[in-house]
């Protein structure tokens, strides 16, 4: 028992834990099975250069549609470092709620995981414009966020 007339070296100290060798990786959710796997950790820093490349300024608005908290907080941390507003998206929302939700926003871009195509396609011939879209994920064939943030530094 610990209490005031305790020193330091009284304390125990704990053994450091094995190195993680894939500790550059988080686990999220992965794509439509929902099983765990490794995803690139997200730096804010690195989508504030990039979102500052695309073009976006202070005062405009992102929205995501991103299902892994952790990578929607470094995208809004991130975004919010160059004064963008962030809007987040309800993924389990579908059709006519989720468009009313993007046409509210007024958002200039959308980052939406791949694992949440379905759900923005039916947005599709809902919306008087399309905002750009950027995918977050594995599978995303052009617009991939990974890959542009890969070649930040």
């Amino acid at each position: 028992m610990f209490g005031v007339n305790s020193t330091v070296a009284d304390i125990p100290v704990p053994a450091p834990g094995p190195r993680d060798p894939d500790r550059r990786f988080r686990s999220g959710l992965g794509l439509a099975s929902g099983d765990r796997r490794a995803t690139p950790a997200i730096c804010p820093n690195r989508v504030a250069h990039w979102a500052f490349a695309e073009g976006l300024r202070a005062g405009e608005t992102v929205a995501l549609l991103v299902r892994d908290l952790s990578q929607a907080e470094a995208m809004r941390l991130g975004l919010a470092r160059i004064g963008v507003r962030v809007l987040a998206l309800d993924g389990s929302r579908r059709g006519e709620a989720l468009a009313d939700s993007l046409a509210r926003s007024g958002a200039t871009l959308v980052i939406i995981d791949t694992a949440l195509a379905d759900a923005y396609a039916g947005v599709m011939g809902r919306l008087p414009s399309y905002p750009s879209v950027w995918w977050n994920g594995p599978g995303a064939d052009f617009a991939s966020l990974d890959l542009a943030l890969a070649e930040q530094d």
